[in-house]
């Protein structure tokens, strides 16, 4: 079981959870219970676009509650709940009704009865109506209701940002994950229903519907669960793993699209493989690993990535969607944040993880050089799209939305590239990619005794202040300062260069909000046509150079800088 109670001074929220947001601060009935395993029956009307959905949730009651408080889209009905225990003695089921209440996208079950801590607790809710429509998937998440090619019903579900409770109910905060979660989905008899883990079983009702049956065995967060319908059709191709297993990864795929994910399967797995070789074990080993053709872009379901990119490979030779979407396995799925202002760990490690991947691509192509400079212009290409507006990783609790979006409407990238940048300025400071990459790695594998487990419990938190103890252990030294300028506020660091007789001085100037931060990166300068790196102790540096002799400061991109006008 996954779970991190939060404590109950963060949790003094409304009772009415804001439209369409997910990871909001525990109430204390919210607090009170861990929830440890989802079983979800969903039949699934395409004609009237609407569903009809049962979930037993199992969950043990870690504080003293008469109710709890479930996450559940307003446009949702409930139309019954129900406790399910056992008589004493016989161990013969029964069911016990119980009084619920909605208050906007909130469901208040009482319990009739103070749970008390380590007890048991089995809820069956019966629910439906017509889900959320995505107006903008997966960014802005819900159904998408679509065709194929020939008309045939394409049906998906996203939900990373307004979380799993736009299409059943929930404890919608990324602290609490299930041990394990089934599905069923009731669909057309002609399609084909996917959803993560291990298939159990399909059965035709013989009426034109059918069900089929999936399992996840592992701790899972509550977006990444999902499902696909359609008609798809299943390329398959065995993949070797380096650490020496075999496993047979079926990408579900569109039957106007079959050709093409034939042809990419061999990049995809080439993704998987490299993955492994640099951060560990894929952790999903006995659930699988799956990839589904979606209407939408993509998704890091676990076990079951989302796919709806081009069917190409990029011009560093990789599918960058299917690349970013199985990073997160790594970074999201296996190390995963325990509240959203740790987002940047899932989205800018996967991020960066794509820069890793066009070395690796490089370096085996044509050698050391052809790697340095795949890997820099690959950073480069991401430098232009910083906001500068929020801080990468605020010390306070956040929602999904607080982190995507900004307060002016705009999307916030900066949890993707600005934080991969912060990554890449850590390789320089180190100056070892060997300490570099085992930094990383220990993020999500402390041991190999750790890389040694596959059933799930190798799956951890991980902060960012997780981040700044194992990349201070790699560089020997406190990096709190970098990680209070870089990540705690918004502002890039601006540097300012003057000359002194012969000598180039350079001064860090380090934004208000973190005045009093000792920020000592080094610096990279170009003299001549060779670089040099220059120590910055107490935030100045000082170099030689000669008049008439050219000079650069970074211009090869090394570190996230701006340069003093």
């Amino acid at each position: 079981m996954r779970f991190l109670l939060v404590a109950s001074l963060l949790a003094v929220a409304a009772s009415a959870q804001a439209p369409n947001d997910s990871g909001l601060p525990l109430e204390p009935e919210q607090a009170a219970f861990d929830a440890t395993y989802y079983d979800l029956a969903l039949a699934v009307d395409i004609d009237t676009r609407t569903i009809d959905g049962t979930l037993l949730m199992e969950a043990r009651i870690v504080q003293p509650t008469a109710a709890i408080l479930l996450d559940l889209d307003a446009p949702l009905e409930v139309t019954a709940v129900e406790e399910v225990a056992y008589v004493v003695g016989s161990g013969d089921e029964v069911t016990l009704p119980r009084a619920f209440e909605r208050t906007g996208n909130r469901l208040r079950i009482r319990l009739g009865r103070t749970a008390q801590p380590g007890e048991g607790l089995r809820l069956r809710i019966a629910y439906g109506g017509a889900p959320r429509v995505a107006p903008r998937p997966p960014w802005d998440g819900g159904f998408t209701w679509t065709e194929t090619a020939d008309g045939t019903p394409w049906v998906a579900v996203s939900c990373q940002v307004q979380g799993a409770d736009l299409w059943w109910p929930v404890k919608d905060h990324p602290s609490d994950e299930a041990d394990s979660v089934r599905v069923a989905l009731t669909v057309p008899s002609e399609l084909r229903a996917i959803s993560n883990g291990v298939w159990e079983g399909r059965t035709d009702h013989g009426d034109g519907t059918a069900t089929e049956r999936w399992f996840v065995s592992t701790p899972i967060n509550n977006y990444g669960v999902s499902f696909g319908i359609g008609p798809y059709e299943t390329v398959e191709m065995e993949y070797q793993s380096p650490l020496g297993y075999t496993a047979t990864v079926p990408f579900f795929v569109v039957p106007e699209r079959v050709d093409d994910a034939r042809r990419q399967m061999p990049s995809l797995l080439a993704d998987l493989d490299f993955l492994e070789r640099t951060f560990g074990p894929y952790a999903w080993r006995g659930d699988g690993y799956k990839i589904l053709h979606t209407p939408y872009l993509g998704m890091e379901h676990q076990s079951l990535v989302a796919y709806g990119s081009t069917f190409e490979d990029n011009d560093y030779g990789f599918d960058w969607l299917h690349f970013h979407e199985l990073a997160h396995e790594w970074w999201a799925n296996l190390g995963s944040a325990p509240d959203w202002r740790d987002f940047w760990v899932h989205e800018s490690f996967a991020s960066y993880s794509e820069a890793l991947r066009a070395e690796d691509i490089a370096l085996r192509a044509g050698g050391p050089e052809a790697a340095e400079a795949a890997y820099l212009a690959f950073m480069q290409g991401k430098r232009g799209n910083h906001r500068n507006a929020i801080p990468v990783a605020p010390r306070e609790t956040r929602t999904t939305q607080q982190m995507y979006a900004l307060p002016d409407g705009r999307s916030n990238g900066d949890i993707y590239v600005k934080g991969a940048w912060v990554l890449h300025s850590l390789r320089y400071l180190i100056d070892d990619d060997a300490r570099f990459l085992a930094a990383m790695r220990s993020l999500l594998y402390p041991s190999a005794a750790h890389e040694a487990v596959t059933d799930g419990r190798q799956a951890r938190w991980v902060s960012t202040d997780d981040v700044l103890a194992s990349f201070s252990r790699a560089a020997d030294r406190d990096l709190s300062g970098l990680f209070e300028v870089y990540l705690r506020q918004p502002e890039t660091p601006r540097l300012a260069v003057d000359r002194d007789g012969a000598d180039l001085v350079l001064r860090w100037l380090v934004p208000e909000a973190a005045a009093g931060a000792v920020f000592d990166m080094p610096v990279p300068v170009v003299v001549g046509g060779d670089e040099r790196r220059v120590a910055m102790p107490g935030g100045v540096g000082r170099t030689p150079v000669p008049e008439g002799v050219e000079w650069a400061v970074d211009p090869n991109g090394r570190i996230l800088v701006d340069l003093a006008e």
